[in-house]
C-alpha cells in the first residue's frame, strides 16, 4: 500500500493482508470500477485551488489522503515528475493534472498526445506559438530526452532539429478569464516540408514525431527502467527488464500490465522487515495524514512539504525531483521532523498536560503512541529504543505529579519519534 498508494489506514491494513496480494493487487489495479474516488473523511479545510496561494497544493494532497483508487494517484504523481512542468496558471496546472489522471495506467501513446496538446506544457517548453520561419526545439529535445528515449539515446541534433520543424503549428486556443483552456493546430503556421527523423523520410507532422519516438527501440527499456525505479530500489535485472519490454510492447504500449508485472514483482516484497526505498516528502505527509485519520486541516503543508523538497505544481525543472536518498539532505531531514511537530500539534495527536495516565507500563505507552499514529511499521531496533526511552522517563519521576509530567512526556515523545525516526522515512 505504500509503494503503490500513499500508506494505508488501520482499517485497510487489515482488510487487504486478510484479503491476500493477489486481490489487493487486483483492487489497486482495478480503479475504474469505483463510483467514489475519496473517502468520505475526514474532511479538508475550506480549499481554493485557483486563488489562494499553496490551496493547489493541499487540494492534491487532500486527494492523496483520501483516495479509493492510491495506485491511480501515485500514477499521477508519477506522470507530474515524468512531464514536469512549471510557472503556469494555477487552472491550467489543474487541467494538466486531471489529463493525468485520465490516463494515468492508460495507453502511453494517447497520454503523451494529451500532454502534447494540453496548454500548460506546450506553453513550459514553447510549443505553442512555434512556427515555421523560427522552429522552437525545446518540446522536441525533451521529448526525446526525457519523455521517451532518455539522455543520448537514440537521438541526434539533427532529429531534434528536424522533430522541431515536424512540431511547428500550434497556437492558443480558448481563453477563459484570461486563462488558457485550449490549444489549435494552425496549418499555415506548420513547417510541410519533407523531414528525416531516426533515418525516417516524409512530411511529418506533431502527431508523427510522437509515434516514431515511441516506436525507436531505445523506448521501451526507458519506460520501464523508470517505472521499475518508482515503485523497487532494488536493481533491475536484465531478465525482468526484457520481460516488462515484451509485455509494454505486447500491450500496444499500455501502463497497467507493465505496473502490474512490477508490482507482483518478488523484489517489492524482499525488505519487508527493513525497507529501504526513502519516501518522497508527499507520500511521507499524505501516508501520514491518512493513517492518523488528520486529513488536510492546516496550511503547514504547503511549505512543509515546499522545505522537505517537493513542492507539488512546482517541480525544480523540467527535469523533475531527484528521487530516492536525494530527498535525505540536511534540511529536508530537518523538515520532516518540523512535519512531526506539525502534526502533533494538531487536535487528535496533540498530548495535552495530563491526558497520559500515569501507571501505564512502557509497553502500554508505546501500544497507546502506536494506536493514536494508526499503527505505523517499526522495526524491533525502533521499538526498543522507545521502550528504554519510557523506563527513562518513569525512573526520573519522583513525586505524583512528575510521573504526570513523565507520562504525558513519553507520549509525546514516543508519537514524535514514530513520525520523524528513521523509520517513518522509508517504505
Amino acid at each position: 500500500m505504500w509503494r503503490a498508494g500513499f500508506g494505508a489506514t488501520e482499517h485497510e491494513a487489515a482488510k487487504w493482508s486478510h484479503r491476500g496480494r493477489g486481490e489487493t493487487l487486483r483492487w489497486l489495479l482495478s480503479p475504474n470500477g469505483r463510483k467514489a474516488p475519496l473517502l468520505p473523511g475526514p474532511k479538508p479545510m475550506a480549499l481554493d485551488p485557483v486563488n489562494e496561494y499553496g490551496h493547489d497544493v493541499l487540494w492534491w494532497m487532500d486527494r492523496m489522503v483520501r483516495t479509493t483508487r492510491p495506485l491511480e494517484e501515485k500514477m499521477v504523481l508519477f506522470w507530474h515528475d515524468h512531464f514536469a512542468t512549471r510557472d503556469q496558471d494555477a487552472p491550467v496546472m489543474l487541467r494538466q493534472n486531471a489529463v493525468f489522471r485520465r490516463g494515468a495506467l492508460g495507453s502511453f501513446p494517447a497520454l503523451l498526445a494529451n500532454v502534447m496538446e494540453d496548454p500548460a506544457l506546450g506553453t513550459f517548453l514553447n510549443l505553442i506559438g512555434s512556427h515555421k520561419d523560427e522552429p522552437n526545439e525545446n518540446f522536441a529535445r525533451e521529448l526525446m530526452e526525457l519523455f521517451t528515449l532518455g539522455e543520448g539515446n537514440g537521438y541526434t541534433e539533427s532529429d531534434v532539429r528536424e522533430a522541431a520543424r515536424a512540431l511547428t503549428g500550434y497556437v492558443e486556443g480558448k481563453r477563459s478569464g484570461g486563462v488558457l483552456l485550449t490549444t489549435r493546430f494552425e496549418p499555415k503556421n506548420h513547417d510541410r516540408g519533407t523531414k528525416r527523423i531516426f533515418g525516417h523520410k516524409g512530411r511529418f507532422g506533431p502527431h508523427d514525431v510522437l509515434r516514431l519516438a515511441i516506436a525507436n527501440h531505445h523506448h521501451p527499456e526507458f519506460l520501464v527502467r523508470k517505472l521499475w525505479a518508482y515503485f523497487v530500489d532494488e536493481p533491475l535485472d536484465k531478465s525482468t527488464r526484457l520481460r516488462l519490454q515484451r509485455i509494454y510492447t505486447g500491450s500496444k504500449h499500455h501502463l497497467k500490465p507493465v505496473v502490474a508485472e512490477i508490482l507482483d514483482h518478488p523484489k517489492v516484497y524482499a525488505n519487508l522487515g527493513g525497507p529501504t526505498m526513502v519516501k518522497a516528502p508527499v507520500v511521507a505527509i499524505a501516508g501520514m495524514l491518512r493513517a492518523t485519520r488528520l486529513g488536510v486541516k492546516a496550511d503547514d503543508w504547503a511549505w512543509v512539504t515546499a522545505g522537505m523538497g517537493q513542492r507539488l505544481f512546482g517541480p525544480p525543472s523540467v527535469a523533475g525531483w531527484e528521487w530516492g536518498p536525494a530527498w535525505m539532505s540536511s534540511n529536508g531531514m530537518r523538515m520532516r521532523f518540523v512535519a512531526a511537530n506539525v502534526a502533533l500539534s494538531q487536535p487528535g495527536l496533540k498530548v495535552q498536560d495530563g491526558d497520559t495516565p500515569v501507571d501505564l507500563k512502557p509497553a502500554q505507552q508505546l501500544d497507546r503512541a502506536m494506536a493514536a499514529l494508526g499503527h505505523p511499521w517499526a522495526s524491533e531496533r525502533t521499538r526498543n529504543g522507545l521502550l528504554a526511552l519510557a523506563k527513562g522517563y518513569d525512573a526520573m519521576a519522583g513525586q505524583k505529579w512528575q510521573r504526570q509530567v513523565a507520562a504525558d512526556m513519553t507520549q509525546r515523545a514516543m508519537r514524535h519519534l514514530l513520525l520523524s525516526a528513521p523509520d517513518a522515512q522509508v517504505h
